[in-house]
């Protein structure tokens, strides 16, 4: 299952993203990888589920929005490493 979710379309690119910039919002997230804001926070919950990204909302915005941040976990900063595993093959 897990293999599964790692060759999802956009999940490399979401987990290196979060890798690179560490916490980010699902604004943030999607202007760097432009797909559809469904599937993005689709994606973003399967990889939380999954415990290789976490989530953190924070409440105190000007327009009192509340904005979900994503960063990248232990377990997901492992799984990059399949990729580059992938890419030595």
């Amino acid at each position: 299952m897990v293999l599964k979710l790692l060759s999802k379309k956009h999940v490399e690119n979401i987990l290196k993203l979060l890798n690179e910039s560490g916490e980010l919002y699902v604004q943030q997230i999607n202007d760097e990888v432009k797909i559809n804001k469904s599937n993005l926070s689709q994606l973003l919950q399967e990889l939380q589920d999954n415990d290789f990204v976490s989530k953190r909302i924070d409440e105190d915005t000007a327009k009192n929005l509340p904005k979900s941040y994503f960063k990248l976990t232990e377990k997901g900063k492992r799984a990059l490493k399949i990729y580059e595993m992938a890419e030595e093959l």
